[in-house]
């Protein structure tokens, strides 16, 4: 009690490290489809801007910056302080990580770091031989490259029937193997691999050729 007035007890006051973490904020990402992240700094309290960074790294390398145009944005209601970066996702940058590391006047950082899903879809590409003698098997394999997993079915070109539901194999990679066995002169012709997904179709072709086989 000094002069009349009544003091509350001597309060001290510890401050910890750092706990909280930047906030990242990632839309959906499709290929080709430019795109905007961003990183806001935690905390509220008036000082120095902290430094923010932008990291990216693939799968078992280390830490690189992406080609990116990164922009600082200010709120002035909150006086917290935010990063964004734009660039144009592609099928390499699927699965990998992105880090958004914060640096403050004091010398304290914190990071968070997300993993990046990217919507992409590659043409389909078809293996095996496509020149076979009457009474061999056919094989084509078509294997389609994509995220989500696209949809892959097979048919013959000018030909009013589909093949996938007795002729094609598919295996957990997403692949479809054409199998068609004994071919005739009829199986001559192109056949159409389709990769469907949602609402986007990618098809390549291949022009099979059946020769006769002549008897001794």
């Amino acid at each position: 009690r000094e002069n009349g007035l009544t003091f509350p007890q001597k309060v001290n006051i510890s401050v910890k490290g750092l706990t909280q973490k930047p906030t990242v904020g990632i839309p959906p990402l499709t290929e080709g489809q430019q795109t905007t992240l961003s990183c806001t700094a935690p905390g509220l309290c008036s000082g120095s801007d902290p430094e923010i960074t932008w990291t990216w790294r693939g799968a078992g390398e280390k830490d690189s910056h992406i080609t990116a145009t990164i922009t600082a944005v200010e709120t002035s209601v909150t006086r917290r302080r935010s990063l964004t970066l734009t660039f144009n996702p592609s099928a390499e940058h699927h699965g990998t990580n992105v880090t958004c590391k914060v640096r403050f006047t004091n010398d304290v950082t914190t990071e968070e770091t997300e993993t990046l899903i990217v919507t992409y879809m590659k043409k389909p590409v078809i293996s095996g031989n496509t020149a076979v003698k009457e009474g061999d098997v056919l094989r084509l394999t078509c294997s389609g490259d994509s995220f989500p997993p696209s949809r892959v079915t097979w048919t013959k070109l000018y030909f009013n029937e589909n093949l996938q539901i007795k002729n094609v194999l598919h295996d957990v990679s997403g692949a479809a193997t054409l199998l068609i066995s004994n071919v005739t002169a009829e199986c001559s012709g192109q056949y159409v691999c389709t990769a469907e997904q949602r609402i986007t179709n990618v098809t390549t072709a291949a022009e099979v050729t059946v020769t006769y086989q002549h008897g001794p």
